[in-house]
């Protein structure tokens, strides 16, 4: 009797894990470890399906299911779905969690998802909005799924494939598909993809599809480009498109350039009072040089950057009377109006449509498309060219630093778009120059005088100290320093506003104990400021190409005054090491036994060289470290 209702229950209760097992989905168990490892992420199925209706109209179908590995992936647990009120609609949300064995624990319901403006806080308006949904914390790893339907209105831009957009996320299956119906066409670009388009022609249009499957997350790499340049990835295109009743063709640069024009067409211009005051406040200018840099200047002191955009206002300005009144506008409105300002004073210059930031990926020149996120305007001329970011209030004239140099940018011209390389700054263009004296005491204290100019790039990359407050800027230097016992008896700024322009620091610090005492001798570090600490980390079978992104060059030349009743006893033999990387040399000299005269240079050559030789970087970087923790010797004199 005990034996069957034992197999009774048994059976009931295999009956039950039986369905159990039904309605369990994504278990975490499932997912190869060769996918788990060093993933905050795993996509264990992603669908994204871009139909185009029309040259105007597309919809988007987006299906995903993630397992959220580690708090390091949370973000990606949050549904967002940005959305503008008149160019894309959203349709269709919805959505489930599941626990680490793939129960369901959650699902997306309709009043928790929030929708809101999405206006940053550099905006003045936009009609950018988002739908967003927060699970509720739960333990990891757990699974989102989620599927939701825009509409677009224009097809300027057709969302691209990059299932492995980020680091430290894996793909168990990714696909990718564009439906196009027979009477219009659209192009693409697959990059870093082992299997091309599986393409299907049908009766209502053609299916184009690709799938990728089991790839492992990628690690972040030091001295790596965007991680377009390893990852798989397809960009799309349209040949004919439309925005908000403005037809245009994007198969060419030079169609897309005049697409550009016409959107813009009429918005340049200027009040006659305005037309007036420029010629007035140019008329003595030497050449046309000069009266754009004037030009410039007195636009930035009218104006300021707020981003303004609705519609088709992501790529149409405001008119320059508009902004000439109001005082401000966003990178587009800001460069119409000085290309506005400077065609008043018979200058010709052409705004430049650019895709800004210190990492970017680069438009390949073969496939044109919307890539640029800002605006920028450039004054060709005989000479040279002349670029200028017209939304800093402070740059100088003809500088536009590390967001938007060394680039490809779409030149926009009166015959069209044209693809042209911004300013590359050269290593005399990105450098600095050190002056210091060192004065050693007997109990070890030193008294540091230091005058630095730094030039181009590197006037960039200290710009936001030089306009800190002072006690924002005794913080930076502090913490740039990094030696206990620190203290900043002095400091001052000076800036040279030229077209390479230059920032002057001059330091006084005292340091404690920067020389060790040992008996009769001081043992003191040879460089105190910009000391190379860092050793770029080892990366085992790295992927990616080693790239420096500019060149550049640091020089310090340092005097150290020895303290009375001592003398060198020993002092760091010369140190010359040079790769494919750049050049480093430091030499220490006596100066009539009262002084030691050290001159460390290091110059570092832009380049990209193959994942190989990353090694050779970081046996590069170990040698300089060594050479900067160099320590010079000095022993008392005995009586």
């Amino acid at each position: 009797m005990r034996r069957q209702l034992f197999s009774v229950f048994v059976f009931i209760m295999s009956v039950q894990l039986s369905h159990a097992g039904d309605d369990l989905k994504y278990p975490v168990a499932e997912i190869p470890d060769s996918l788990k490892m060093d993933a905050k992420l795993v996509k264990r199925n992603e669908e994204q399906t871009f139909e185009i209706k029309s040259v105007g109209k597309g919809i988007l179908t987006m299906s995903y299911a993630y397992t959220i590995m580690n708090e390091n992936g949370l973000e990606q647990a949050m549904l967002i779905v940005p959305y503008s009120q008149k160019l894309n609609r959203v349709h269709s949300i919805h959505g489930a969690i599941y626990d680490i064995s793939g129960k369901k624990v959650e699902s997306l319901v309709a009043d928790r998802v929030v929708d809101q403006s999405l206006i940053a806080g550099y905006s003045l308006y936009e009609d950018s909005r988002v739908k967003y949904f927060r699970p509720k914390t739960l333990s990891y790893p757990f699974t989102v799924e989620y599927t939701y339907v825009i509409e677009f209105d224009g097809l300027m831009q057709i969302p691209e494939w990059d299932p492995v957009n980020s680091a430290n996320v894996s793909v168990e299956k990714s696909i990718f598909r564009i439906i196009c119906p027979p009477s219009l066409t659209f192009r693409y670009l697959e990059k870093n993809l082992k299997i091309k388009a599986d393409i299907v022609n049908g009766e209502s249009g053609t299916i184009y599809e690709w799938k990728i499957t089991g790839v492992p997350a990628f690690v972040t790499e030091p001295f790596s480009g965007p991680h377009e340049n390893f990852s798989p990835m397809v960009y799309v295109a349209p040949d004919n498109f439309e925005l908000e009743g403005y037809a245009g063709n994007m198969s060419t640069w030079s169609d897309y350039g005049k697409w550009g024009i016409l959107v813009n067409q009429g918005r340049d211009q200027l009040p006659a009072e305005t037309v007036a005051l420029i010629k007035e406040k140019t008329k003595n200018c030497s050449d046309d040089k000069d009266k754009a840099r004037v030009i410039y200047e007195y636009m930035q002191d009218k104006t300021r950057y707020l981003n303004i955009s609705v519609g088709i206002g992501g790529w149409q300005t405001l008119p320059a009377e508009t902004i000439d009144r109001l005082g401000y506008g966003d990178c587009k409105a800001l460069s119409n109006y000085t290309m506005s300002l400077l065609g008043a004073a018979g200058i010709k210059a052409d705004y430049v449509w650019v895709r800004a930031g210190e990492n970017e990926v680069n438009p390949d020149p073969s496939f044109p498309m919307d890539y640029f996120n800002h605006e920028i305007l450039c004054i060709p001329t005989e000479k040279d060219t002349i670029w200028l970011e017209c939304t800093n209030q402070h740059l100088p004239f003809g500088f536009i630093g590390t967001f938007t140099d060394d680039r490809k940018v779409l030149m926009v011209t009166d015959e069209g778009g044209k693809l042209v390389n911004t300013k590359i700054y050269n290593a005399d263009e990105n450098c600095y120059n050190r002056k210091i004296t060192i004065t050693l005491g007997e109990t070890g204290d030193v008294k540091l005088i230091s005058s630095t100019d730094y030039r181009g790039i590197q006037y960039y990359n200290h710009l936001s100290l030089f306009l800190a407050g002072t006690e924002d800027k005794k913080r930076k230097i502090l913490d740039d320093i990094n030696i206990p016992g620190t203290d900043i008896l002095n400091f001052k700024y000076s800036e040279n506003k030229k077209a390479i322009p230059v920032i002057n620091e001059y330091l006084e610090l005292g340091i404690m104990r920067y020389a060790t005492i040992s008996g009769s001798r001081l043992l003191m570090p040879l460089i105190a400021i910009d000391r190379q600490r860092d050793v770029p980390k080892i990366v085992k079978n790295r992927k990616s190409d080693v790239i420096i992104r500019r060149s550049s060059i640091s020089t310090d030349t340092i005097a150290v005054l020895i303290p009375e009743g001592f003398t060198t006893e020993v002092m760091p033999a010369e140190i010359k090491t040079e790769s494919r990387f750049g050049k480093y040399s430091l030499k220490v000299m006596p100066d009539n036994n009262k002084a030691l005269i050290c001159v460390r240079r290091f110059e570092l050559s832009k380049g990209t060289h193959p994942a190989s030789t990353y090694i050779e970087l970081v046996n590069f970087y170990k040698k300089i470290a060594l050479a900067d923790n160099s320590k010079i010797s000095f022993k008392r004199i005995q009586q």
